[in-house]
């Protein structure tokens, strides 16, 4: 006999009791859980990286996110956490509909598998770690473990489930709730003291750290510019940070073509054009001139070291703030990261313009709030009547 027999008292034919209240089934099922909420934060990341709102921008769950398997047909929505998300829940839903099986068994063996790979090229093929990703699979391998106890265990007896099923549903709808609740609650980041000091009284300050060649830089750069150009000139200041990057090698030059222009307060038009066009000493210096420049008083800035001293000077200001990605932007008393939408700008502005503090839950307020959530559902949802999960084959 290999039913679930929900309202059974937890005894054998014999008469003896189930062995425990706790369960390896309720262990496994437990490590499917955090392999659910892991799944789900990761997915929220892979949707919108520039939230950073369980990972940083130069974390190795970006290298994995950058890496060609992470995608399935090059569509963003459809991505690895996405399937991890749903083979998860399918296994979860195999431990509540045919508990005892050797269905849960199967599907979490397999999940264990490939969790094995997927460490297996974080460690040899990225040779980075994505957090969220070790947890879907430390938990994946974990659930097989329980499983195959509780598999071999079911063969010498029954065992109680702890939980009543209402409450293994509220669980899981609080593991897949709780990550997606963070991204709108995570407060935003205090803005450092190095970039509060680059601030003048009176005004919106918008500070954008960037690079010419970096590609996200590149998107995000219309989108700000074109929501700047919607609020009154006399109320915003914009002051653009060049931080080219080492990797990009056209973006240095570039860099400094951006701050010989903006000597000539032609910088702003010459950045419209460096984005758009493809990036190369000469192609830098046609496109100044095509704005305007003047031309002796431009070569004379670009043969100088007046463009390298303002470079340096702006990374060593990001450097010292917590270099986290590009673009940075700091709108105000809130911080930007990566290419963002026309409304988290606009919304920014707004907010900065009517004198809002962007206020949240800190982690450190949410995380026990998150697990007092779970263990008011175990603690209600307990099973005190011993289900029987499964019982012995006769």
């Amino acid at each position: 006999m290999n039913e679930s027999n929900e309202g059974t008292p937890a005894t054998t034919a014999n008469g003896a009791g189930a062995r425990g209240t706790f369960t390896f089934a309720a262990l496994a099922r437990a490590c499917v859980l955090t392999a659910i909420a892991a799944s789900t934060a990761l997915f929220l990341q892979y949707l919108n990286p520039a939230s950073a709102a369980f990972c940083g921008l130069e974390s190795g769950c970006e290298v994995v996110r950058h890496a060609r398997f992470s995608y399935f047909f090059g569509v963003p929505f459809l991505n690895v956490p996405l399937v991890g998300l749903f083979a998860y829940g399918a296994v979860y839903v195999t431990f509540l509909a045919v508990p005892g099986t050797a269905l849960p068994l199967v599907l979490t063996a397999a999940g264990a598998l490939g969790a094995l790979v997927l460490l297996s090229v974080q460690a040899f093929v990225l040779q980075a770690f994505c957090w969220l990703c070790v947890s879907v699979d430390v938990a994946g391998i974990f659930a097989a473990a329980f499983a195959w106890l509780d598999f071999r265990g079911r063969q010498t007896g029954p065992a109680a489930d702890p939980l009543r099923r209402w409450a293994w549903i509220a669980l899981a709808g609080v593991a897949v709730s709780a990550p997606a609740v963070w991204t709108q609650v995570k407060p935003a980041p205090k803005i450092p003291d190095v970039i509060l000091r680059e601030y003048v009284p009176g005004k919106v300050n918008v500070i954008e750290f960037a690079d010419f060649e970096c590609p996200y830089c590149r998107r995000f750069h219309p989108v700000l510019q074109g929501a700047l150009r919607d609020y009154p000139a006399d109320r915003i200041r914009f002051v653009r940070k060049n931080v080219p990057l080492p990797s990009h090698e056209d973006a240095l030059p570039a860099a400094r073509a951006d701050v010989c222009a903006e000597q000539q307060g032609l910088g702003e038009k010459l950045a419209d054009r460096l984005v758009s066009i493809e990036l190369s000493a000469s192609a830098d210096r046609r496109a100044a001139l095509e704005v305007g420049v003047d031309a002796a008083r431009f070569d004379q800035c670009m043969a100088s070291d007046v463009p390298d001293r303002r470079i340096d000077a702006d990374s060593r200001l990001l450097e010292a703030a917590g270099m986290a990605g590009l673009p940075t932007t700091y709108i105000q008393g809130k911080r930007l990261l990566g290419t963002v939408s026309d409304e988290a700008v606009r919304d920014a502005l707004d907010r900065a313009i009517r004198g809002e503090e962007d206020r949240g839950i800190p982690a450190p307020v949410f995380v026990p709030l998150s697990l007092l959530a779970l263990a008011a559902v175990a603690w209600l949802g307990r099973d005190r009547r011993g289900t029987v999960l499964h019982e012995r084959p006769i």
